[in-house]
């Protein structure tokens, strides 16, 4: 008996410890939003308006020419809606009208943790319900712009929502069990890979309500059909491999792959603004012509 105590303790404080870990890095410091569209010369108009799940969010309408189209930006873990701006700058420039949001317990929404990709998804679901509500923006295919987690989560809703037309990614998972154990090895290299993985796996689903393997972009590229994919990355990424966005690539039937020499995770457009902008804005200019 003492035998069995001694290992239902062990392994309960092991889970423990593990879910401690995990559960803190859903609920994350919420970045203010610090920089304003009128730096940019951006005619924004903040909205408010709700996920499918009823959740309060926030974001940046900013119209440009009505007969281009529009094109909403999805960010990363962590960040808001204006780490996208210095990018919507550039695309509204080239005429592209800009829905920039904030995902739930980020910048300005509701909500105070974040599930990587999960919940999300009804924040970028609520956002494509209220663009088709307003009455000057037409009923056709919008483009998609996603970094990091944001990439994540417009592969998953372009994935079974045909509204999204085109669909352009920086830094997206492979599929978040991968992820996960990538982001073990990095912030916890101490750490031995089993079982804390394993009690990570079961903590996600203890309080998602789903397996983390079950967020899968790549799975999701595969149902795009014949809608244009655009993959950035960078070659030198330890968080979001190049491989796994070649796997991305190959899942999917009309997509092409574009791997930055050098750079880490989410360098590659500082690394050259105007080459990064111009293959970004020409990718939405073929893929969205009428």
């Amino acid at each position: 008996m003492i035998a069995l105590e001694v290992l239902f303790l062990t392994v309960f404080w092991l889970w423990a410890f593990s879910a401690a870990l995990f559960l803190r890095n859903t609920w994350l410091p919420r970045m203010p939003i610090t920089i304003s569209p009128d730096v940019f010369g951006l005619p924004a108009e903040t909205v408010r308006f709700s996920a499918t799940d009823g959740l309060p969010l926030e974001g940046w309408k900013i119209a440009a020419d009505p007969s281009q189209p529009w094109i909403l930006g999805c960010h990363g873990v962590g960040s808001n809606r204006a780490d996208l701006l210095e990018i919507a700058s550039g695309l509204h420039q080239a005429g592209f009208n800009l829905f920039l949001f904030d995902f739930r317990g980020h910048g300005g929404s509701a909500g105070r943790t974040t599930s990587f990709g999960l919940t999300e998804q009804r924040d970028l679901e609520g956002a494509l319900a209220f663009l088709g509500q307003q009455p000057e923006i037409p009923a056709t295919p919008y483009g998609i712009y996603g970094i990091s987690m944001g990439g994540a989560v417009a592969l998953m809703v372009a994935g079974k929502d045909e509204r999204l037309g085109a669909v352009a990614v920086d830094s997206s998972y492979t599929d978040l069990d991968a992820s996960l154990a990538i982001h073990q090895a990095l912030l916890y290299p101490w750490l031995p890979r089993q079982p804390f993985l394993w009690f990570i796996r079961l903590t996600y689903k203890l309080r998602f309500g789903i397996w983390p393997a079950a967020l899968s972009p790549q799975h999701s590229a595969a149902r795009l059909g014949r809608r244009p994919l655009l993959i950035i990355g960078g070659a030198a990424d330890p968080r979001m491999p190049a491989e796994g966005l070649r796997q991305i690539q190959q899942a999917s039937g009309a997509s092409e792959l574009w791997l930055i020499d050098g750079a880490a995770h989410l360098e590659g457009y500082s690394r050259n603004p105007k080459a990064y902008l111009k293959r970004l804005g020409a990718f939405f200019s073929a893929a969205l012509a009428e």
